[in-house]
């Protein structure tokens, strides 16, 4: 059984085609993926394929929120920062059987011209922890080239669950996150597998076996055995592989650990 806790159906290359992808997931022997939300469009396509999609074959669910990046794009400014928040109450009321999660949200500063963006994206991130507090929702992190502020936001709230998806930091920012938070959880990708990646597998050498997860992060960031592709669900079990190898455990063994951190994240 493959888990894949973190995927893009809802991306504009798969979304015309989402059940053709969830299919082949499934034959290749998913069990369960989650839809992350990053903007209103792509909130209510994950919200639809998961109310569309058989869940008896392959637990389907999603997740809502705002990205960094409608911060970056000026699609969220102070004017209309409230009424945003509000709308994805709105929208989490809608559909709550649906969402399981919030995110991905957080702080990205990998371009030049998005860090003139940083305190409205630490106003739009702080504003979404608090919602998820308030709503008892766990809480999806994106976070890149900008650690500090990231953790300086999300020490504000201990117990909340957290997943940080697709770290790009190493083991040391990894054991302080580890370290602080009850309820944690951190998502390797495939580019996990790729050869220049030693940072990322160092993280996943001291990652305690109880918070991993694995995900796809499709259409983006494919395993190295097919890399320059456009990933889907259906290419995980080659980052299954990979990361068994590199721990030193079976696959089966794995399957198990993953499945269970991805119960326990998701709730269920």
């Amino acid at each position: 059984m493959y888990f894949d806790s973190h995927t893009h159906l809802n991306d504009d290359k798969l979304f015309s085609q989402w059940q053709s992808y969830l299919g082949r997931f499934i034959e290749a022997g998913g069990a369960g993926l989650v839809n992350i939300g990053l903007d209103e469009l792509h909130n209510q396509r994950a919200i639809e394929i998961s109310q569309q999609a058989e869940q008896k074959k392959c637990l389907v669910k999603a997740t809502i929120w705002y990205h960094p990046s409608e911060a970056c794009f000026h699609n969220i400014t102070e004017d209309n920062l409230t009424e945003k928040i509000s709308d994805l109450v709105k929208l989490y009321n809608s559909a709550p059987e649906a969402i399981v999660w919030i995110g991905e949200c957080g702080i990205d500063l990998h371009y030049e011209s998005w860090k003139e963006t940083l305190d409205i994206q630490k106003k739009l991130f702080s504003l979404q922890c608090d919602l998820a507090q308030e709503l008892n929702l766990p809480i999806i992190i994106h976070s890149r080239d900008d650690f500090q502020s990231t953790r300086d936001i999300i020490q504000n709230y201990k117990f909340l669950k957290v997943y940080f998806h697709c770290r790009g930091y190493g083991p040391e920012e990894l054991k302080k996150l580890v370290d602080f938070f009850p309820k944690f959880w951190v998502g390797f990708c495939g580019n996990t597998t790729y050869p220049k990646a030693e940072l990322l597998r160092e993280s996943l050498k001291v990652a305690p076996l109880k918070c991993i997860l694995l995900e796809t992060d499709a259409p983006y960031l494919a395993p190295q055995e097919f890399r320059w592709q456009q990933n889907e669900p259906a290419l995980i079990p080659s980052l299954y592989r990979f990361v068994a190898g590199f721990l030193g455990k079976s696959e089966d063994e794995l399957q198990k650990i993953v499945a269970e951190n991805w119960k326990g994240c998701y709730g269920l």
